[in-house]
């Protein structure tokens, strides 16, 4: 494969881990940081030996990390383009803007793939090969108060993940959704019951104002109940009694692992795990979980 030139929009705090890791990998030939700072940009391609990209430059590959409001203006100008795309989660600010930019890869064959980083923990890639007959799904992902506490509600900032893990568990997307305002006001903590027609009941729980950083996963399945901490990379499975621990392959960075699939997809090899309907889906269901919090209208995906 011959290396190729990736650039990376928006040199803020998920950039800067993008630029990093695309800097060291052995398929990307050259990489260009934009952003609307040129300073910023400037100083971020500085530290990790990467350039500032003039606006007439089309890149091999793009990965936007700009803030969701404008992934859809710019992710879909380069799937015009032809340039295969990674783009943060969530994949758009509203379920119309998804659904374009998945309208878009397909109408010009290319890559979308949504960063949904925990389909890359190695535990979570082993759970979902070995438990069979999922029947229930308990996440619980909580994080103590931050500083400056970000835009996005709890249920976009966070639970999405797990929205987008008990999905891919199930194998399905949920009939129904119940879900409660664990702080009042579902801002900053809610629980979301998900339930799928096979069966499978999903209970989803996020928080930032936890007093620690919690990241469980535990799912009863006809071949035991599995029990993965996705924070320090373990999974184990209890049955008859006994408890195993299920050995993981490798180094557990799963950023490194998500975007080295992106960079193979781009170049022609397997279709990303996580691909633009996926992330679309994601969305669509942490929107139905927010409009029955009755989160502000202004919030909810048109």
């Amino acid at each position: 494969m011959k290396p190729i030139h990736v650039a990376v929009y928006g040199a803020g705090s998920f950039g800067r881990h993008h630029v990093r890791q695309l800097a060291n990998h052995p398929l990307v030939a050259r990489v260009s940081v934009v952003d609307t700072d040129a300073g910023r940009a400037r100083a971020l391609a500085r530290e990790h030996g990467a350039d500032v990209a003039r606006g007439d430059v089309v890149p091999d590959a793009a990965v936007v990390a700009v803030p969701t409001e404008h992934h859809h203006a710019v992710a879909h100008r380069l799937l015009a383009l032809g340039v295969p795309v990674f783009v943060e989660k969530p994949i758009a600010a509203t379920d119309g803007e998804a659904e374009a930019l998945v309208r878009a890869a397909r109408r010009t064959g290319t890559v979308l793939q949504v960063g949904h980083i925990e389909r890359f923990s190695p535990a979570f890639a082993a759970l979902l090969t070995e438990a069979r007959g999922v029947r229930h799904i308990a996440v619980r992902r909580h994080n103590p108060p931050r500083p400056v506490p970000p835009a996005a509600d709890v249920v976009l900032d966070l639970m999405i993940h797990d929205v987008d893990l008990a999905m891919a568990l199930a194998g399905a997307v949920p009939t129904a959704v119940i879900a409660v305002a664990t702080d009042g006001s579902g801002q900053e903590a809610a629980s979301a019951r998900l339930v799928f027609a096979g069966g499978v009941v999903a209970d989803l729980s996020a928080s930032r104002l936890a007093e620690a950083t919690e990241r469980t996963l535990t799912v009863d399945a006809a071949n035991g109940v599995w029990h993965a901490d996705l924070a320090a990379g373990r999974l184990e499975r209890r049955a008859g009694g006994s408890v195993h621990t299920v050995p993981l392959r490798d180094d557990g960075n799963k950023l490194a692992a998500e975007l080295d699939e992106f960079i193979r997809a781009a170049l022609g090899g397997a279709r990303p795990r996580v691909d633009g309907a996926a992330g679309a889906r994601a969305l669509a269901v942490a929107n139905r979980i927010r409009a029955a919090l009755r989160l502000p209208v202004s919030q909810l995906s048109a």
